[in-house]
């Protein structure tokens, strides 16, 4: 079950029997747990119920503070596997440690309320009811702008004002999709070039064949083709 969210994304939440979370990933809950702390919980298979040194319970989950995910929720814990600082704007739970999830499109919220954010991820923007879009979605006077994955939006625009995009993507790439690569080519379009450059380097080398095939023109008959002048001399 994937229902952690930390950073934008999902993450493990219950593993199956003889599993647990540790930094968003079923692990065995022998040896591979045993550096995290992680006490099985006696009434939810498959998930911690306690966390010790720099990791923090977090969704049934242990994570480590310091690294990609953990670090994105909380920035600092105590010796007892309990976050003490919440990198999303929000208080650590006393007793357990963990700390309130900001909405799933909000990179910080409100310390008040979880639900409002105070900065987004990356293709979303913060509109004037404290909630982020994505910067193709358009809301009150803020305009998306069609394709746009990275963008700015106006600051409490009085008439219809678009964002200022920064990045677009063509709207058959899926940014989610594992064959594109971070140039933005698809394997497909990688393929195509392969198969171009691999005709033009096989024209090549058939006309290098073609010219070391060609017979040569011996220095004889070079001399009688470039000095017919001196054939004749010595015929004379």
């Amino acid at each position: 079950m994937c229902t952690a969210v930390l950073g934008g994304s999902k993450y493990c939440s219950k593993c199956k029997s003889g599993f647990v979370p540790v930094d968003g990933l079923c692990v065995s809950a022998g040896t591979r747990a045993a550096p995290t702390g992680c006490t099985p919980s006696t009434t939810t298979a498959g998930t911690c119920e306690s966390c010790k040194d720099a990791y923090f319970l977090q969704s049934g989950g242990c994570y480590q503070a310091a690294v990609y995910p953990g670090n994105m929720l909380c920035t600092t814990t105590d010796n007892n596997g309990k976050c003490t600082s919440c990198a999303n704007g929000q208080t650590a739970d006393g007793s357990t440690g963990s700390c309130p999830a900001c909405d799933s499109t909000c990179a910080t919220c409100e310390a008040a309320n979880a639900k409002q954010c105070k900065t987004c991820f990356s293709g979303y923007y913060l509109d004037a009811n404290k909630a982020c879009k994505k910067c193709s979605e358009t809301s009150s006077n803020i305009q998306g702008v069609e394709n746009c994955v990275s963008c700015l939006a106006p600051t409490s625009p009085s008439t219809p004002t678009p964002v200022t995009c920064y990045v677009t993507q063509e709207p058959s790439v899926d940014p989610t999709d594992p064959s594109i690569n971070k140039g933005g080519l698809s394997s497909g379009a990688i393929a195509g070039i392969s198969v171009a450059v691999i005709a033009v380097v096989g024209g090549l080398v058939a006309l290098t064949g073609m010219w070391t095939r060609a017979s040569p023109i011996s220095q004889t008959e070079s001399d009688n083709r470039l000095l017919p002048g001196r054939l004749e001399l010595f015929e004379q």
